[in-house]
């Protein structure tokens, strides 16, 4: 699995972020809002779950917007480091899963169980993703990722013009991104459990997200056993090359 084939629709979803085996919508259905897709968060999305809220222009449904960027914005700046376990249904139906690991500015890692042979790891200024099965990793800088707006490594969300929707419905909040420049397709969209919007921007819980490939196809990922604010250790965001490829194959490409 090449580098661009994990980062299509988002470096979230790259190195095996994929749980649910639902049909992919159409690229131009409203869901949440105006222009973006959202599901509940499960692994077989509930249609009724579904909750269309009013179109952009409409103030009732702008306001809904800016109020559910502002909370999200809020929370990401509290953030600092967060670990978690995650489930990923790809496109295919494959079931995946895994240990999280974030940690601001720019750091993650998503290390896979066996017999998933893939590891993720975003060290600040790049995303590198190793195949030990094929004894690769490949790298891309992680500003041409939507990982840097959940990781503080590039503008806020309200600034990134990242957002294309946001707005709550059964107790969540969903916040909707897309690249601003067109250059990558897709969609990827945030869940966030908050059953009190009232309540302060750290009661908020992230629970999973949901991603849609410029195929249509689409990933979800669902967190759980969640901690935020612990201490990680620095090494989990390092990835060389001598993890992954033998001495006899590096000797080689010198």
């Amino acid at each position: 699995m090449t580098l661009s084939a994990l980062l299509s629709a988002s470096a979230l979803t790259a190195a095996a972020l994929t749980l649910g085996a639902a049909a992919a919508p159409d690229a131009d259905t409203p869901l949440i809002a105006s222009a973006g897709f959202v599901y509940v968060a499960q692994p077989d999305p509930d249609p009724d779950a579904i909750v269309p809220l009013p179109a952009g222009e409409n103030a009732a449904g702008e306001m809904e917007r800016m109020q559910g960027v502002a909370r999200a914005e809020a929370w990401f700046e509290t953030l600092t480091t967060l670990r978690a376990r995650f489930e990923q249904i790809a496109p295919d139906g494959t079931l995946t899963s895994g240990d999280l690991a974030l940690s601001k500015p720019g750091r993650a890692r998503f290390a896979y169980d066996a017999p998933t042979p893939m590891l993720m790891v975003a060290d600040g200024s790049t995303v590198a993703i190793a195949d030990f099965d094929l004894e690769t990793i490949d790298r891309a800088p992680i500003a041409s990722t939507p990982l840097r707006h959940v990781l503080g490594a590039g503008p806020s969300l309200s600034a990134s013009g990242a957002v294309t929707d946001a707005g709550h419905a059964r107790g969540r909040l969903y916040v909707t991104l897309a690249d601003p420049d067109g250059e990558n397709a897709g969609r990827l969209t945030l869940v966030f459990e908050d059953p009190d919007p009232a309540l302060p921007a750290e009661t908020l819980q992230l629970a999973g997200w949901y991603a849609v490939d410029a195929m249509g196809g689409l990933t979800e990922v669902l967190l759980s056993d969640v901690e935020t604010g612990i201490r990680l250790e620095p090494r989990l965001f390092v990835l060389d090359d001598e993890d992954v490829i033998p001495e006899r194959r590096r000797g080689r490409r010198r």
